[in-house]
C-alpha cells in the first residue's frame, strides 16, 4: 500500500487567512504544522494554543534557520508577499503557498518567481477556488464543448480589483484552460484615499482583456454591488452560456430547454471554501514536489493574472491599449497617484480592511469571543464596532 511522504509546514502571518490554510493542513494526515512566524506575540500564541504548534518565531528568517519546514504558507498582507516568499525560498522551503494577489506590480511578481527558481522551490499562489466543484465542473463542460467555443466572459466584483478581482479573473482563466492574454484596455476612478491591506486601491475600475482564441473578458469592480462576487462569472459561447459559481453551475444550450442546473460532485465541506479547497491545493503541491504535473495555481500561472490587473492600471495611466507583455514593473496605480493624475477630492485615508489589524484590539475581549466559538473575521468585525 502506498504511503505518502510526510511533510512539515509553517504559517507566516497568524491572522484571518492563516486559519483557512490551517483548515487545509488539518485535513491531510501526512502534513504537520510545526511552526508559526508573526511579529505580534498575541497572534502567535493564539495559533500555538488553538492548533498545538510547537515553535514560534517573529521573522521568517529565524524560522527557516531554526526548523526549516518543507512547506511555508505566506498569509501576510499584499506588500509583504514578495519579501516573505523570497526569504522562505532562500531559507530552504521546498514549497510555498502564498496568498493572493501574488504581488503588487510585475517587478515583485518576477522577483518571487526568480527567487523560487534559484532555490528549486515550488511556488503556489492561493487561488484556491480553482479546486471548488463549480469551477472544476465548468472547466469540464467547456472542454466537452457544452457551449461551443467561449467568446465572452463577464465578471462583476467589488472590494478592489486586486482583492476580489484577482479571484474572478483567475477563475475565468482556469475554466477556459488558461488562455494567453494579448492586450488590455482599462479605466480607473479614485476620488477617495482608499486602501486595502495597506495597498492603494481604486474607488472603481473596469477593463477589457483580449485573449487568444478570440475570447474577451470584461471585469468591473465597485461600480455596482448587486451581483458582485469574487467567485462568480458568466461565459457566453458560440452555442450557449454558463453561469458559474464555486458551488453551482447553470447552463443554457440547445439541449437544456432554458437555464438548467448542472449536478456537481459535492463533498462534505465543499460549501466552506477554506476547507476542502485549501486541502486540495496543498495536496496538489505535494504531488508536484513528488514529480507530478505543474500545480494548477502555480506562480507562473498567477503571474499572468497579476500582469492583466497591472496592465489595466497602466492602460488607465497611459490612456491607451496595453499590449502584453507589460513593460512597466511598478504599480501603475501608485504611479498615477504620485503623478497627480488621480487627485483625491474627498480627503482622509482609510483602509477597507483596517478592522483586521491586531495591534490595537482588546486581547482579553478577543479571547473571550474566541472561547465562545466566534471566528477570527467575526471577532475583528465585532471589535471594530
Amino acid at each position: 500500500m502506498y504511503m505518502p511522504s510526510r511533510y512539515t509546514a509553517a504559517i507566516v502571518g497568524c491572522g484571518s487567512i492563516g486559519h483557512a490554510h490551517m483548515e487545509g493542513y488539518q485535513k491531510l494526515d501526512h502534513i504537520e504544522v510545526i511552526a508559526v512566524a508573526d511579529p505580534i506575540e498575541a497572534a502567535r500564541h493564539q495559533y500555538i494554543e488553538e492548533y498545538h504548534i510547537s515553535h514560534e518565531f517573529t521573522t521568517v528568517e529565524e524560522m527557516m534557520d531554526a526548523v526549516k519546514p518543507d512547506i511555508v504558507s505566506i498569509c501576510v498582507w499584499h506588500l509583504l508577499h514578495a519579501p516573505m516568499t523570497v526569504a522562505a525560498a532562500a531559507g530552504g522551503a521546498r514549497g510555498i503557498i502564498c496568498e493572493k494577489p501574488m504581488a503588487i506590480g510585475m517587478g515583485e511578481a518576477d522577483r518571487m518567481v526568480e527567487a523560487c527558481e534559484a532555490s528549486g522551490t515550488k511556488l503556489v499562489i492561493s487561488h484556491q477556488r480553482r479546486f471548488t466543484p463549480g469551477w472544476e465542473k465548468a472547466r469540464q463542460l467547456l472542454n466537452e464543448r457544452g457551449i461551443g467555443d467561449p467568446l465572452f466572459v463577464n465578471c462583476t466584483v467589488a472590494e478592489g480589483l486586486t482583492n476580489w478581482g484577482t479571484h474572478a479573473i483567475d477563475g475565468a482563466r482556469f475554466v477556459m484552460d488558461d488562455p494567453k492574454a494579448l492586450w488590455v484596455m482599462g479605466a480607473v476612478e479614485r476620488q477617495t484615499d482608499r486602501y486595502e491591506r495597506d495597498t492603494a486601491i481604486e474607488d472603481a475600475c473596469m477593463g477589457l482583456i483580449q485573449f487568444e482564441r478570440n475570447i474577451q473578458l470584461f471585469v468591473q469592480s465597485d461600480l455596482k454591488r448587486e451581483g458582485a462576487s469574487a467567485g462568480s462569472f458568466l461565459i457566453r459561447g458560440t452555442e450557449g452560456m454558463l453561469d458559474i459559481a464555486e458551488t453551482c453551475v447553470r447552463m443554457m444550450n440547445t439541449d437544456s430547454n432554458g437555464w438548467a442546473d448542472v449536478p456537481l460532485d459535492m463533498k462534505e465541506g465543499d460549501k466552506a471554501i477554506g476547507g476542502n479547497a485549501n486541502a486540495a491545493q496543498t495536496q496538489e503541491l505535494v504531488d508536484w514536489l513528488e514529480g507530478g504535473a505543474e500545480h494548477r495555481g502555480s506562480g507562473y500561472k498567477a503571474r499572468d493574472t497579476v500582469e492583466m490587473m497591472m496592465a489595466l492600471y497602466e492602460s488607465a495611466r497611459k490612456n491607451q491599449v496595453i499590449h502584453l507583455p507589460l513593460q512597466e514593473k511598478g504599480y501603475s496605480l501608485d504611479l498615477m497617484i504620485q503623478e497627480g493624475n488621480l487627485p483625491v477630492t474627498q480627503p482622509g485615508r482609510y483602509d477597507i480592511r483596517d478592522f483586521l489589524r491586531r495591534d490595537h484590539i482588546d486581547e482579553k475581549e478577543y479571547a473571550r469571543l474566541r472561547a465562545e466559538g466566534m471566528g477570527h473575521h467575526q471577532i475583528m468585525n465585532q471589535l471594530d464596532k
